[in-house]
């Protein structure tokens, strides 16, 4: 799993300094060659004190919730440990850091190394974008011009209509949809090759190009690996070493890497992933040798440098990257997106947002071009994403944003007959989904096709509208002659007769 699309367990997207108790004053010495300071502007104090002390519930239910600290939301998720990073007029405001690499183990820090997930992606395009601007590739260019070691098979392409590294990147290439599940400890991993033609030891479907290129807009891991080969066929340099050579090291990301497996020397400081339980993931966690799509380690820092730099080339005094370049990349739009990042807001409060997500972490970074605002947070915990996105509302809230706020609802109660008479199993024509509605300990729930329960809070609006805390969902029910529906996702499902 690497991106927040919308699905079944995640809402759709797939989106901190504790007072006396920040993690970077651990009980266990980090390694002497690391620099584990966090870091506050002169002036920042205040603001930092202000989101920590006054994190909310993404759902916040009117005179009942009270502003928590986040340390015990930490606690509220079972997320054992987050890491921050907040930007304000275009420069590092904060960094901050709280809780264990491991449940019961040291503490993490401000430099701490966690799975970045999906956030690969817009890495990986970054970096093209500098080759591009040395003119070592074009990204309108058949993507068959750099491919020599492996060639797509023949599917909706043309020498007309060509898969390009552009299309690949902007996940309008046409090619097989679906992310990464990685593989745990002890599995082979497979080559680059192995993943797109899905032989073993792969886990990944094969590579292939099923729709017209540019003809939409759909999620394709395959395309980014597909990417990967033509950029090392054509530097003929492993891809974390071009990575480093051509993003990570102008850029000043001093931790991120990506290495896979993870270096030995890199894992005292690297966060352990934990699933929705608590538990740990078995042998830490997986690897990902897609590493376009889903193998960046990274710390918050090195991602709020990496957002620093990309606000600089917006205002024409980066470096690394031309305006025109920067500018370019990100005018093109499709569908709510600009290469992978998806576009939160209107007008000149867009916020460029990208999340990532792999077995055991959830990341995710923002920034608005206009403002110079932004932040990162990184958990190494399935829960994460819930947590991360309070993190967002309180800063929302401290720097005055105008999006990632909190969802303001008032209870409202409704008879245990009332909710009974809604329970069955629920079909949804057009999109070919089933779902189920059960009433379970005076309580109303959705139950998914996962085995996900969604257990709903009735709230005042419509006559039978209720939400889930955790996930923000709503679902709405209405009779129409004689029937039941659900109003969910945006769509209608209609309950089947006898079904209560």
């Amino acid at each position: 799993m690497t991106d927040t699309q919308p699905r079944w367990s995640v809402r759709t997207s797939l989106l901190l300094l504790a007072l006396g108790l920040s993690s970077c004053a651990s009980t266990v010495a980090p390694p002497a060659s690391r620099h584990w300071d966090c870091f506050a502007a002169a002036d920042a104090l205040e603001r930092k004190q202000h989101v920590v002390l006054g994190v909310l519930p993404n759902v916040y239910f009117i005179d009942e919730d009270k502003p928590s600290r986040i340390e015990d939301r930490l606690l509220h998720h079972k997320v054992p440990a987050l890491s921050v990073a907040v930007i304000r007029n275009g420069k590092l405001d904060w960094t901050a850091a709280w809780g264990e690499l491991e449940a019961n183990g040291s503490r993490a820090g401000c430099e701490s190394l966690f799975q970045a997930g999906s956030i690969a992606k817009p890495v990986a395009v970054l970096a093209a974008l500098r080759m591009q601007q040395e003119q070592q590739i074009d990204f309108d260019k058949n993507i068959e011009t750099y491919l020599t070691s492996y060639h797509l098979p023949a599917g909706k392409q043309t020498d007309q209509n060509p898969v390009t590294l552009n299309n690949l990147f902007e996940h309008t290439s046409g090619l097989t949809p679906g992310g990464y599940m990685g593989y745990g400890p002890g599995e082979a991993i497979p080559t680059d090759h192995q993943t797109v033609r899905g032989e073993p030891p792969s886990n990944a479907r094969k590579v292939e190009v099923l729709s017209a290129p540019g003809s939409g807009l759909a999620y394709s891991g395959g395309g980014y690996t597909v990417a990967e080969i033509a950029l090392q066929d054509r530097l003929h340099k492993p891809f974390e070493q071009l990575m480093d050579e051509w993003l990570l090291a102008p850029v000043g990301m001093k931790q991120a890497d990506f290495t896979q497996p993870l270096p030995i020397a890199s894992q005292e400081i690297t966060a352990r992933g934990h699933v929705a339980d608590g538990s740990a993931v078995p042998g830490g966690w997986h690897n990902h040798p897609e590493q376009a799509a889903a193998g960046l380690w990274a710390s918050a820092s090195d991602l709020a440098a990496l957002l620093v730099e990309i606000e600089k080339a917006y205002r024409g005094e980066s470096r690394v990257f031309s305006q025109a370049g920067i500018r370019q990349l990100l005018a093109k739009h499709v569908e709510g997106h600009a290469y992978g990042f998806r576009l939160v807001g209107e007008g000149d409060r867009i916020f460029l947002t990208h999340y990532g997500a792999t077995v055991g972490y959830r990341a995710g970074m923002t920034l608005n071009l206009e403002t110079g605002d932004g932040a990162v947070f990184l958990s190494n915990s399935d829960n994460g994403a819930d947590l991360g996105l309070e993190f967002l509302g309180a800063v929302s809230r401290v720097y005055g944003w105008p999006v990632f706020r909190e969802i303001r609802v008032e209870r409202a109660t409704q008879m245990p007959e009332v909710l009974q008479s809604l329970a069955g199993a629920y079909t949804f024509a057009a999109q070919g989904w089933r779902i189920e509605v059960v009433f379970e300990g005076g309580r109303l729930a959705v139950v998914f096709p996962n085995g996900d329960r969604y257990f709903m809070t009735p709230i005042q609006g419509a006559p039978l509208e209720f939400i889930h805390p955790d996930t923000a969902v709503r679902a709405s029910f209405d009779r129409e002659a004689g029937e039941v529906r659900i109003h969910l996702y945006g769509q209608i499902g209609l309950r089947q007769a006898g079904s209560k």
